[in-house]
């Protein structure tokens, strides 16, 4: 039909093309993968609202509606939140302005932090379960910094910023980008005021992720790249610890590389694979991070979706038994990148199946995911009618209850 509208895979080709870039440079551009930008305009994946968002500025679009088109209506308040958000923002915003009494020492904050962590990695409801603990971790931790002196209170910086490191995982996906921003900032603040170089490279590790979300990956690949030099020169003498942290750095710059393109990301998932294999035992699994050889593989079929390489995700994949990553919000996640694989080939039967797995083993991995999201919605609307059912299914099992 004459009037019939362009798509919006459509309008983000033509005014790519208009600004003179090439599939490739606006990839990199807007911290997105090529085939991301291939997909959106051949209409094999839907624009969503992040990516748009993360494109616009390069195609010169100021107005979200030139991308999606004047009958798509655009909220930007309906990012699927979890229902204990208002306890953390709380927990975060607040000032004490005043503390007295006796803190908790740095060893019981110690175990309090890897708690939340483990209960974190092994609870199949791991957001609701972890809000539960933040507000009194962040407010213990907090404390303790304002009345611990000398080391004690460096230790007690050092657990601050852990703990806002927990709330950051629990509000990736979901939280606002403000309060996201903060606990990235707070975590920092207390790791440079701890003088403590394995706290600021965690720190700046989180930062990076942050920073490649919102399409700033070049300055995530430099922060990566400072803290790379402050814990390489401690790695043969300083425990496995040292060694874990270098190593979670590399793949953190993995991920950031493969998700603009970057066929070189490769060489940092081969060195933090080295570093596994050589510099930490035999089984070894950090107790916050999960860094171990199942996680390294579960970054390789990461990388290989981002490059847009379904046959080297499988092939990634083949020998990697989700039984052995040693955490379930990342078994899940495993789980939804492999139906992101499945995706790329048009399989939309193993695209289902793969997100029914993620689902049963973390349902807040897939309720939260944007990736899941995205995906099961699109299977609801497309599938083929031997399944659809089952996606219509699934999209309302994981659907984000109205607060």
């Amino acid at each position: 039909m004459a009037d019939q509208q362009p798509t919006p895979g459509q309008r983000v080709e033509r005014l790519r093309r208009a600004a003179g870039l090439s599939r490739e440079q606006l990839a990199g551009l807007a911290g997105l993968s090529p085939t991301t930008i291939k997909f959106v305009e051949n209409g094999r994946r839907s624009l969503t609202l992040r990516a748009a968002q993360q494109i616009a500025p390069h195609l010169g679009v100021r107005d979200l509606g030139d991308l999606f088109g004047p009958q798509v209506t655009l909220s930007l308040d309906g990012r699927p939140s979890h229902p204990a958000i208002g306890d953390v923002r709380r927990a975060l915003t607040a000032w004490h302005i005043s503390v007295s009494g006796e803190p908790e020492s740095p060893d019981y904050l110690r175990g309090a932090v890897d708690s939340a962590w483990q209960t974190w990695h092994t609870s199949r409801h791991q957001r609701t379960e972890v809000s539960v603990i933040l507000p009194g971790l962040l407010a213990a931790t907090q404390r303790a910094t304002r009345l611990h002196t000398g080391e004690d209170r460096r230790a007690s910086l050092a657990l601050l910023a852990q703990a806002h490191h927990l709330a950051q995982a629990y509000l990736a996906w979901h939280g606002d980008r403000e309060l996201c921003w903060l606990t990235v900032d707070r975590g920092m603040a207390a790791a440079l005021d701890a003088d403590d170089p394995l706290a600021i490279a965690q720190s700046t590790w989180y930062a990076a992720h942050l920073l490649r979300a919102v399409g700033r990956g070049d300055e995530a690949l430099e922060r990566l790249q400072e803290a790379r030099g402050l814990i390489e020169p401690q790695v043969a003498d300083g425990g496995s610890e040292w060694a874990e942290m270098l190593a979670d750095l590399h793949l953190c710059t993995a991920l950031t590389r493969a998700r603009t393109g970057d066929q070189g990301a490769w060489s940092d998932w081969d060195a933090a694979r080295r570093v596994v294999e050589q510099a930490l035992p035999a089984g070894f699994v950090g107790l916050r991070t999960r860094v171990s050889r199942p996680l390294v593989d579960v970054y390789a079929v990461m990388c290989a979706v981002d490059l847009g390489d379904p046959d080297e995700a499988q092939r990634r994949a083949h020998s990697l038994d989700p039984a052995s990553i040693p955490s379930t919000e990342r078994r899940g996640r495993h789980y939804v990148e492999l139906a992101r694989s499945a995706d790329l080939e048009g399989a939309r039967e193993a695209t289902l199946h793969l997100l029914g797995l993620a689902e049963s083993t973390s349902p807040e991995t897939v309720r939260y995911s944007p990736a899941a999201q995205e995906l099961a919605g699109r299977l609801a609307r497309e599938a083929p009618a031997a399944i659809r059912a089952e996606a219509i299914q699934l999209e309302s099992r994981i659907a984000v209850p109205e607060l």
